[in-house]
């Protein structure tokens, strides 16, 4: 069970880092575009380059999906209390949410990918350091029966 608790603050801290992640590759996808001198070869040239950054930030939200089933699976396996586990199943609801939110094709609803990553990230962070098993903390946590 123990080992369990470790996985599920190791995934997390990992989905963390995947979020700042995030933040960076759309950053710099927005910042090259934003930074092409005006003209039509920088812009095209630009945009080539911010496509390299928002595949990434693709790939990474992919890659946080599958984190966060990680952390469900630990979840159960160190016998969190039921809200811890079905919290993390929320974030899970919540990044398939923003996978679609990003393809909708309509602006006023694809607005909301960002409103959902903040709540990702404040449920993320939430949980990580609400369930974190390393530490003088982890030690004076009583065990459960």
């Amino acid at each position: 069970m123990a080992i369990f608790r470790k996985a599920y603050s190791v995934f997390g801290a990992v989905m963390m880092l995947q979020f700042l992640l995030q933040l960076y590759f759309i950053a710099a996808a927005i910042f090259t575009i934003v930074n092409a001198n005006d003209n039509a070869k920088d812009v095209y040239s630009a945009f080539k380059n911010a496509d390299t950054f928002a595949g990434l930030h693709a790939l990474n939200g992919d890659l946080i999906a599958l984190t966060i089933l990680i952390m469900v699976g630990c979840s159960f396996g160190s016998r969190y209390p039921w809200r811890t586990t079905i919290l993390t199943g929320v974030l899970f609801i919540l990044i398939v949410l923003q996978s679609v939110l990003a393809h909708t094709g309509i602006p006023i609803v694809s607005g909301l990918h960002g409103v959902n990553a903040i709540i990702l990230i404040g449920l993320g962070g939430y949980l990580t350091g609400r369930n974190w098993a390393f530490g003088r903390r982890a030690a004076m946590t009583p065990a459960q029966p």
